[in-house]
């Protein structure tokens, strides 16, 4: 990217984050360690830090997150290690005002409406002065990168969209499990991002969606949309009158002229392009496992912190005796690992630093986590230890002596050294959030 167009991003672009979801899928993992957006990937690297550092290299020079839950451990892992070019500005939000109050808030800042009046904390930095917010969600993982992000934002610019939204193929089998856009007319594009158009219809998870155009939760749009749509805003309830605080049930809806109690100058274009690039909503435990496959295969595009090895990734400091381990690829050992005679490691398996598998014990299909004692604020230190003969697959472990036999199940530690453990695909109450 030349240093003019990082000038003129860092001039007209602010990115605001998307970090504040319950994440209740994720739990017991996103209730002990950390919320959803700091899960790390490839060992180390926290799922949000990924856009942050993809921003930053387009040239993004304010980048804002709205926090939620455990707020203080988002701010304990940005405080505790340098970004490439900037920091962070955080957004606390102790009541949820859906993904448009979470946008509006990073970028009207202190001039942006309050719905929970006077329990909502204001906004403690200025309204953005550029034209141009963009707004990932931080649990979307990809390989949409800066060159993407500018080509978005050449044609937001050139086609006058209020809205630009990046739509992704999905299985149409799948395409009731998202919200899916409708192009009305499309134009053909060469590169990853193949085709550019406007969107005149929306489905929120309609299994019988003529597309399988994905929204792909991530969003460039005019601060003079935001500025509009602001005073509309209400509280994140569908109990209050014309509710208005989410992209997918109100604001889209509302672009198309499909709300009854909202209309919008016509001239409010909301656009599309269509990623076939790698792309992936990590919405649950077991999407979380797949992406690491991904990784592992050198599908998705990530800087990791540990060399390359005919079997993988491997850091340093590993203790393994590769005549007596068998290790079936792709797999990634971390730092300070201990792989004892007769472990079997692989096929995609990723162990953190400090784990110690001992011997006849097999890991595949898995993610085991490094301690993240500081990062998390836990007052106690486990160690990291698979036993003797003991079968990992198809599972997260968060830390921990493992004596038992794991299939796809999590293993985690609240803050007082209580282990659960839970089937792969648990949720509480039986909730989606």
């Amino acid at each position: 990217m030349s240093g003019e167009v990082m000038k003129s991003i860092k001039n007209d672009v602010k990115a605001t984050i998307l970090a504040a979801g319950l994440g209740k899928r994720m739990n017991p993992l996103s209730s002990d360690y950390f919320p959803k957006p700091l899960f790390p990937l490839g060992g180390d690297i926290p799922m949000v830090e990924t856009w942050v550092n993809k921003l930053a290299n387009w040239g993004v020079g304010e980048i804002s997150m709205n926090l939620c839950v455990l707020r203080d451990t988002f701010k304990r892992h940005f405080g505790s290690r340098p970004l490439q070019n900037g920091t962070v500005r955080f957004l606390d939000e102790e009541i949820p005002t859906g993904t448009l109050g979470g946008i509006c808030k990073q970028a009207l800042g202190d001039r942006a409406k309050l719905v929970y009046h006077p329990e909502e904390t204001r906004p403690d930095f200025p309204k953005f002065s550029g034209t141009t917010i963009l707004a990932p969600s931080g649990d979307i993982v990809s390989n949409f990168d800066a060159a993407d992000l500018q080509r978005m934002y050449e044609i937001h610019k050139s086609v006058g969209a209020a809205m630009t939204m990046v739509l992704t193929p999905v299985p149409w089998e799948m395409r009731g499990e998202y919200g899916t856009a409708i192009f009305g007319s499309a134009e053909d594009l060469d590169g990853a991002i193949s085709k550019s158009g406007e969107i005149v219809d929306f489905l929120e998870k309609d299994p019988n969606s003529p597309s399988n155009l994905n929204n792909a939760s991530i969003y460039m749009i005019d601060m003079a949309l935001l500025e509009y749509l602001d005073p509309f805003r209400t509280q994140c309830s569908l109990d209050v009158e014309n509710p208005f605080y989410d992209f997918g049930k109100h604001v889209f809806p509302a672009l198309l002229g499909k709300l009854d109690y909202i209309q919008l100058p016509k001239e409010f274009k909301l656009w599309g392009i269509q990623y076939d690039g790698e792309w992936f909503d990590v919405g649950r435990k077991r999407d979380y496992i797949e992406v690491h496959k991904n990784i592992l295969k050198k599908e998705l595009r990530l800087p990791l912190q540990y060399d390359e090895f005919e079997g993988g990734y491997i850091g340093r400091n590993v203790s393994i005796d590769v005549t007596s381990t068998t290790i079936i690829p792709p797999v990634l050992i971390g730092n300070d690992c201990v792989i004892k005679p007769g472990a079997t490691i692989g096929p995609f398996a990723v162990i953190g630093d400090g784990w110690t598998v001992e011997e006849n014990s097999q890991v595949a299909n898995s993610v085991l986590w490094k301690d993240y004692s500081v990062i998390s604020g836990k007052n106690h230190h486990a160690a990291s230890i698979i036993r003797n003969g003991i079968t990992v697959n198809g599972s997260i472990v968060g830390e921990g002596i493992v004596e038992t036999d794991l299939f796809e199940k999590v293993v985690s530690a609240a803050n007082d050294g209580t282990v659960t453990t839970v089937d792969l695909d648990w949720i509480p109450d039986g909730k989606r959030e």
